[in-house]
């Protein structure tokens, strides 16, 4: 009986012609622009890898960038970069490319946070991080995977909320479907329950599951 009331609800989540398509994406920077209207809860810029970027983060380890972070601004960006960098023994020039593309995403993602405090979050990992499908308490969080398995994310269509909300796991809030995932080099933006009138449309995600140890994951990461 909980199987066939979940199943009506993904139906009749699918038969609404009129509900607002809520993630968009595309292949240019511009899309992500797009995150301020109304009803959408993500976007994605989908774009292809940077060899150069590649081979610089091919000698990161797991334990490098261990889940490390600092309020940013735009104007001293590149030097908190840095700094985060030495403060873990790391050698910023040898991540030249990597550098001017965390730059060049943020900022893009700068202007559409009005103003808000940023944190940033570099991160090396090849353990779980958050396995449950969750929302954001954040105004605007961009995610971009450069190594490893990308963020998993659900339509709305495919998502329980009152069971993500309640408490309950993945098998009751998963509806129906396979998750959707950024890819690497995708640039996703999503919106946070502390998103003005978003509180109950926040973009519901998760950490994608470790691929075992030693298969590293490089995560760039910006909070409002």
């Amino acid at each position: 009986m909980q199987n066939t009331d979940r199943q009506m609800r993904a139906q009749t989540y699918r038969s609404n012609p009129h509900e607002p398509i809520a993630h968009l994406i595309g292949d240019t920077p511009d899309i992500l622009a797009r995150i301020n209207e109304p009803d959408v809860n993500i976007c994605i810029w989908q774009r292809p890898s940077i060899d150069q970027i590649e081979r610089e983060l091919a000698s990161l380890t797991p334990r490098d960038l261990p889940d490390v972070r600092c309020r940013c601004n735009l104007n001293k960006f590149d030097a908190a970069v840095t700094r985060l960098m030495a403060n873990q023994g790391l050698s910023a020039d040898l991540f030249k490319h990597w550098r001017e593309d965390l730059l060049s995403i943020a900022r893009i993602y700068f202007p559409l946070t009005r103003g808000r405090r940023v944190t940033m979050r570099l991160e090396t990992t090849d353990q779980d991080g958050c396995p449950r499908f969750h929302t954001d308490r954040t105004h605007l969080r961009l995610l971009c995977t450069y190594l490893g398995p990308g963020t998993e994310w659900l339509r709305n269509d495919q998502a329980d909320r009152e069971a993500q909300l309640a408490g309950a796991p993945n098998s009751e809030i998963l509806l129906t479907y396979k998750p959707s995932q950024l890819r690497r080099f995708w640039v996703g933006l999503l919106k946070g329950s502390a998103f003005p009138g978003n509180s109950l449309n926040g973009l519901i995600h998760r950490s994608p599951p470790s691929q075992g140890p030693g298969v590293n994951r490089v995560l760039f990461c910006l909070d409002s």
